[in-house]
């Protein structure tokens, strides 16, 4: 048998091993302190971290898979293996307790096939949120961009442009000026141009909202080619306080007078909805929280509803709808709420 040979651990075994820490060891103040200085200064530890707490997310969503039961049982083996190997050598594992090897083992290996199962692939130019999370982008350009949850969109810079594909979710985007390269937003066969200003993208359900808070955007057919275009719509230009909406049949409407606190309420973790239809208000709350509401019925949901609500308050928007319409709520497990007409 070879003598177990102590190996520098690499980033990501260093972010691997501070993630299981935090979840099952002894975590300070100081410990957090630690982490958030080291997160500030090392961007590759900051990226490899964030890399772990989304593959453990995507553990949730394949937990089943047979993938992932292999590389368990692989993760068992390890772990035990390691185990062994701290009898051998006491003072190798001396300040790691045999759950959190085991863990960090477990992390490894599953880092990566929960990351090749999970729809959003990585690439450094991809950016995904989770049910009830924000984040923000800030760009090479010094654009921002803030990330609501349930979001996924890609970002690309090129000599001429500076583009992002918004492919699900919501965004508010900061964009820095420079006209020799317009920032172009991408979402549901539009593209919004701008050059410097602000703005939020909502691109859910097939349909494109578009609010402006500051300067003026251009909102264009997406398709270069004549024959994509016919039908796509006209060119719209929009000014601050107007905002767009484009429907699934690509029908566009522009309102003067955005309602820009309905827009943002979701930064300040509010959800505003104002005579919206209770099925689109479902998949709106759906995404900050792992309650997750159902609708079956097709009546029930095309019932309207207004009010204000906080994001991630599922139950507390179930008894508000239960209040003003005759609906029961079955809670079929802890992660599903059926709602249905008495």
């Amino acid at each position: 048998m070879k003598p177990f040979e102590e190996n520098n651990p690499t980033v990501e075994e260093e972010a691997a091993d501070a993630f299981v820490h935090r979840l099952h060891g002894e975590w300070s103040a100081t410990d957090q302190l630690a982490l958030e200085a080291r997160l500030e200064r090392d961007s590759a530890y900051a990226d490899a971290y964030r890399r772990v707490q989304e593959s453990w997310g995507a553990l949730d969503v394949h937990a089943e898979s047979a993938e992932v039961m292999r590389y368990r049982e692989e993760a068992i083996v390890c772990a035990r293996r390691s185990n062994a190997r701290r009898w051998l050598k006491p003072h190798t594992y001396a300040r790691v307790g045999w759950r959190a090897v085991a863990a960090a083992v477990g992390i490894s290996l599953l880092l990566g096939v929960a990351w090749q199962l999970s729809p959003y692939g990585y690439s450094p130019d991809r950016y995904h949120t989770g049910i009830g999370e924000q984040r923000v982008l800030n760009l090479e350009d010094h654009s921002r961009i803030v990330l609501d949850a349930a979001t996924r969109l890609r970002v690309r810079f090129t000599p001429d442009a500076r583009i992002v594909d918004l492919q699900e979710g919501q965004a508010q985007f900061f964009v820095a000026k420079d006209p020799a390269r317009p920032f172009k937003v991408n979402a549901g066969g539009r593209t919004i141009i701008a050059v410097g200003t602000e703005f939020t993208v909502e691109y859910v359900d097939s349909q494109v909202h578009v609010a402006m808070m500051e300067g003026k955007v251009a909102v264009v057919p997406t398709a270069p080619d004549s024959a994509s275009r016919a039908g796509a719509g006209e060119d719209i230009a929009l000014i601050a306080g107007e905002e767009l909406r484009v429907s699934r049949d690509g029908h566009s409407t522009v309102t003067p007078k955005a309602d820009l606190e309905a827009a943002t309420a979701w930064r300040e973790g509010k959800v505003i909805m104002r005579g919206e239809a209770l099925g689109a208000a479902v998949e709106r709350m759906n995404r900050y929280s792992r309650l997750q509401i159902k609708i079956d019925d097709p009546a029930l949901a095309e019932k309207h509803l207004s009010g204000v609500f906080e994001t991630g308050d599922t139950q507390g928007f179930v008894s508000a709808i239960q209040r003003y319409l005759p609906v029961d709520a079955d809670y079929e497990d802890s992660r599903t709420v059926k709602l249905r007409l008495k």
